[in-house]
């Protein structure tokens, strides 16, 4: 049953890779409770840390990457609105920065469906990579399994995925029963907070109609988020 809703969502993941838009689900309510900030007060953080073994840590400083990575992070040619797709290089030191801080390529998403969550969840035990771990957490999201995914990208936000806090993001605005437009914009308020200059283009397309109250609210929780799941580290994008 997992696999047929993968099937059903991939002509929506293919339209929203190609706008930077990377969703998990169909349109949800968009503003659904905007003041229940604390997530970990649906379920706790606790429980949700307790989830699976967590790979020992890879270097968040170190990048290592095959030559051929920036021609895997540029921008497809069929894709548009490349500028605010936070998953393409414009430069080598870029590609490899992507692939650090947990950024899966456009193909990769693209490719998603095309494999089971046990085959990323072995993936991401067996190499520890950030990126395994944020398509592992996808994979989970498609299923389902929202709750375990965000145990999940939380445990890679304080290793130094930022991605996963495009991820959370999405979560918060995508899914039925967690949705919160507050909450969302906070999460990527915290992936520029963390390094990425590119959440920035990403927020104002995304939460252009928030008023100055409610970005006042989110600049605050994305601190507070930054701070709890991200250990206030910050990676500067090349």
């Amino acid at each position: 049953m997992a696999a047929n809703r993968k099937i059903a969502a991939l002509a929506v993941t293919a339209l929203l890779v190609g706008t930077a838009c990377l969703y998990f689900f169909g349109r949800g309510t968009e503003r659904e409770n905007q003041n229940a900030f604390a997530p970990e007060k649906e379920f706790g953080q606790k429980k949700a840390a307790a989830l699976m073994p967590v790979p020992p840590a890879t270097s968040a400083t170190t990048p290592t990457a095959p030559s051929s990575v920036f021609q895997h992070c540029q921008c497809p040619s069929d894709t548009e609105d490349c500028e605010r797709n936070p998953n393409v290089a414009a430069t080598p030191e870029e590609a490899r920065w992507l692939l650090t801080h947990g950024y899966p390529t456009v193909k990769q998403i693209q490719d998603l469906r095309t494999r089971s969550t046990a085959d990323y969840r072995e993936e991401y035990q067996r190499t520890g990579s950030k990126v395994a771990q944020s398509l592992y957490a996808m994979s989970l999201a498609l299923d389902g399994e929202a709750r375990t995914a965000i145990g999940l990208l939380w445990q890679g936000a304080a290793q130094g995925n930022v991605y996963a806090f495009h991820l959370l993001s999405d979560l918060y605005r995508r899914t039925e029963e967690l949705a919160n437009l507050i909450t969302s914009a906070a999460y990527l308020r915290a992936a520029y907070l963390a390094g990425d200059s590119r959440a920035a283009d990403r927020y104002a397309y995304q939460f252009g109609m928030l008023s100055p109250p409610e970005n006042l609210l989110a600049d605050k929780e994305a601190f507070r988020l930054f701070t709890t799941y991200g250990q206030g580290r910050n990676y500067p994008r090349p």
